[in-house]
C-alpha cells in the first residue's frame, strides 16, 4: 500500500511541476469573420511576418465567432498580384491573443459586382494568455468586395485608398499549452 501511495504521489508531483509544453493540447478551430479593409500603395516598402514587400499594403479589422469563442480580427498584409502575405492577430474579449502568419491566393478575378474569392492558410505562431505558445495550421476561404474601386488608386483615376469588406471561413487545429500567461 505504501508503494502504491508513493507512486501516486510521484505522478501528482510530476503533473504539478511539469513544464507547460507538456500540458499542451490540440483543439479544432472553426471560425467565421466579417472584416473591413483598406489598401494603399506600399510606398514605405513594408513587409509583414517575414514576407517580401508587395506593391499594396492592406490593413483589415473585424470580428467573428469561433470554437474558441468570440474573437476580434486584426490583419496587416501586402499584396503582389493575386498573392497576399501578412500577420494576423485574433483577440479574445479578455485580451488574450492568438497570432498567425497569413498566406492567401486569389482564385478568380473579381466578378461584375467586384466580389473575388480567395483561399489560404494560417500558421499559428504563438499568443498570450490561454494562447501562449500556440502552434498549428488552418485553411480558409474568403470573399472580398471593393467599394468604388474606379475612384481609388487601384482604378487609376484617384489617389484614395481602396476600401472594402471581406468574409472569412476558417478551419484547422491549434495546439495550446493549457493556460500559461505571458501578458
Amino acid at each position: 500500500m505504501t508503494k502504491l501511495f508513493a507512486a501516486w504521489a510521484l505522478v501528482a508531483m510530476s503533473c504539478i511541476v511539469a513544464p507547460q509544453t507538456v500540458l499542451a493540447y490540440d483543439i479544432p478551430i472553426q471560425a467565421s469573420f466579417a472584416v473591413a479593409f483598406s489598401g494603399a500603395p506600399n510606398t514605405d516598402n513594408v513587409a509583414y511576418c517575414g514576407g517580401t514587400p508587395g506593391p499594396v499594403a492592406i490593413e483589415a479589422h473585424g470580428d467573428g465567432f469561433s470554437t474558441l469563442g468570440a474573437l476580434a480580427f486584426s490583419l496587416q498584409k501586402t499584396q503582389a498580384g493575386a498573392l497576399f502575405h501578412g500577420c494576423l492577430i485574433l483577440i479574445a474579449p479578455n485580451g488574450d491573443t492568438l497570432t498567425a502568419t497569413y498566406d492567401a491566393a486569389g482564385s478568380a478575378p473579381p466578378n461584375t459586382n467586384h466580389f473575388s474569392p480567395a483561399t489560404g492558410t494560417l500558421t499559428f505562431t504563438g499568443g498570450t494568455g490561454r494562447f501562449h505558445g500556440a502552434s498549428g495550421n488552418a485553411t480558409f476561404t474568403a470573399v472580398f468586395d471593393s467599394f468604388y474601386p474606379a475612384s481609388s488608386f487601384a482604378g487609376g483615376t484617384g489617389t484614395a485608398p481602396l476600401q472594402g469588406m471581406a468574409f472569412y471561413v476558417v478551419q484547422g487545429r491549434v495546439s495550446v499549452n493549457g493556460g500559461g500567461d505571458d501578458r
